[in-house]
């Protein structure tokens, strides 16, 4: 507990001041990421590529530092096709799992996590509640499951995890996420819709790291932090969920983007009609 309460306190102090102190610690979560990740994979034999994968990392990180969003794209498409072409003239010769896992690795590892530093130039309220409504959504999880656990959530990857864990994980997060409009001002139905979309998608993103660490046999993807296990145990439930608040704010709060494209053509349907 006193582990997870320094982490929260860093995390959270980090994104109070924001820039480019927020950022390094992004950069820095990546960087302690990978090696877990290269770890995990090395357990079966894949060797990606860390050239390519520590390029695409500064370069994202740089890109959503300058709050230029639009370059991601590029960015990933120039990796996808970088990685083929370094894996062809690597020695040893690489084989297609290397390509495979140089690519999960960017998009796992360093596409996902950047969108916290987008979701930071969006408004810190924004990504406190992100922050907040999963750390409270895996604290309630594990008491509740361990107090009142007892039918198994999916036995096949994760023998501890249970359903009534899960609806107390549920509750916490929504339960968070209301308290935190009591500090900034938000709109309460966006809130409780956006905290169900996080707490599932934290919950999803558990389950996929535990999978990956079933697949490759190892019970804890490092020994970073201890007795806490790796880093990844305890980011798991993060990675997706920074995009899911991202997309969720700039599509259907602040209505721009793809949700301003869907709006434009349904007034010329309209007018078409």
């Amino acid at each position: 507990m006193q582990m997870g309460v320094v982490i929260a306190v860093i995390f959270f102090g980090a994104a109070a001041v924001g820039g480019w102190f927020w950022s390094a610690l992004v950069l820095a979560s990546i960087y302690f990421g990978n090696q877990e990740f290269k770890t995990l994979m090395g357990a079966i034999g894949v060797k990606p590529s860390q050239i390519i994968i520590y390029a695409a990392t500064i370069v994202m990180v740089l890109a959503a530092s300058l709050d230029q969003s639009q370059w991601l794209s590029p960015i990933l498409t120039i990796s996808i096709i970088a990685s083929f072409f370094r894996l062809l003239f690597r020695s040893p010769r690489a084989h297609i799992g290397d390509i495979g896992g140089t690519l999960i690795v960017i998009f796992y590892m360093v596409y996902m996590p950047v969108y916290y530093i987008l979701l930071r130039h969006l408004g810190l309220q924004y990504l406190v509640l992100t922050l907040s409504v999963i750390s409270a959504s895996d604290i309630a999880a594990y008491y509740v499951g361990k107090a009142f656990g007892k039918h198994l959530l999916y036995p096949e990857i994760s023998p501890k995890k249970t359903r009534e864990g899960a609806i107390g994980g549920l509750l916490g997060g929504v339960l968070l996420g209301v308290i935190n409009c009591l500090i900034w001002p938000m709109p309460l139905h966006h809130v409780i819709i956006l905290s169900v979309l996080l707490v599932i998608v934290g919950q999803l993103g558990d389950l996929t790291e535990s999978m990956m660490k079933r697949d490759v046999g190892l019970k804890d993807s490092g020994m970073l932090l201890a007795s806490h296990g790796g880093f990844l145990d305890r980011a798991d439930s993060y990675i997706f969920s920074g995009a899911v608040c991202y997309y969720y704010i700039y599509w259907i709060v602040l209505r721009q983007g793809l949700a301003l494209d869907v709006i434009r053509w349904l007034e010329q349907f309209r007018l078409a009609f």
